[in-house]
């Protein structure tokens, strides 16, 4: 009976891939189908064979008389060519702050930043030179440039290998205890497959389109803003000021008399020492 169950599930399993596969338009599928394909159409041999699958990115950091202009130049550069901004962050970098005297109510504030960008472009790999020549024209100072080439063709070939030497593998219950570790173990192998698919795919989305990491920098500027000055503004007028100092005054008088009414007693001996000593001196005297 298990036996004949057995027949029963794995054509219905089978139908129900491929009417997975179905579901994809023929474009998606043959998108699909290069992940794993092998037939390359030059000599492999050659290390600067097309058909190997290079890698390339770049890395510059540099300082330009304006970062929003070039910032934008690059931009334009790369939608010209068909390319993809990842990424486009325009920034200022604060540092010392100033406020000096401008007029009687007013302050002159001085505020140093630095302007700065971040960019990752994605440009077709037969660009990437234009463009980092697009963006070294506008610097005026490099900090670094790195330009990088990785040959992933093993790595893809790895993959697409693996996926050929079993494109479908279906264990029987004879190889496993239960039916459960069965499609337990073939769920494994077909998602195993597919990431490699998907590995081989951004591989060849590396290979088409090359990353390129953008920093730029321009020399320190200032900011200079007129704003009130607080103490003036909050300052209370000439007439209240002079009522204010009167009372303050008054205040002080009044603490003054306080303190030295709370000293009568030291007063007091003091008064009694020095009318002793005088009699004392009288006597003697006599």
């Amino acid at each position: 009976m298990r036996a004949y169950l057995f027949y029963l599930i794995v054509p219905a399993l089978s139908l129900v891939a491929c009417s997975n596969q179905s579901g994809l338009t023929t474009e998606e599928a043959n998108y699909a189908a290069t992940a794993d394909s092998t037939g390359f159409s030059k000599d492999m041999t050659a290390l600067n064979s097309p058909s190997r699958k290079r890698v390339r990115t770049a890395d510059v950091r540099c300082r330009v008389k304006n970062v929003y202009q070039a910032a934008t130049a690059l931009e334009r550069a790369v939608n010209a060519m068909n390319g993809i901004i990842v990424t486009s962050t325009l920034e200022n970098s604060f540092g010392r702050q100033q406020d000096v005297p401008y007029a009687g109510d007013s302050l002159k504030r001085v505020q140093l930043y630095t302007p700065t960008a971040a960019l990752t472009l994605r440009v077709p790999a037969a660009g990437l030179d234009s463009v980092v020549r697009t963006l070294t024209a506008m610097a005026s100072f490099i900090d670094y440039r790195t330009l990088k080439e990785e040959d992933k063709t093993l790595t893809y070939l790895s993959n697409a290998l693996r996926n050929e030497r079993e494109p479908e593998a279906v264990f029987t219950g004879k190889q496993l205890d239960t039916s459960l570790a069965e499609a337990r173990y073939n769920d494994a192998h077909a998602e195993a497959a597919i990431d490699r698919k998907i590995a081989n795919l951004a591989i060849l989305d590396d290979v088409n389109y090359a990353t390129f990491t953008v920093q730029l920098l321009q020399p320190e500027m200032a900011d200079v803003q007129i704003v009130v000055n607080p103490d003036r503004v909050i300052r209370a007028g000439f007439g209240t000021e002079l009522a204010t100092a009167l009372r303050n005054g008054m205040d002080i008088c009044r603490n003054v008399v306080l303190f030295f009414l709370q000293l009568w007693p030291f007063l007091l001996l003091l008064a009694a020492a020095w009318w002793g000593y005088r009699k004392m001196k009288f006597t003697r005297t006599a």
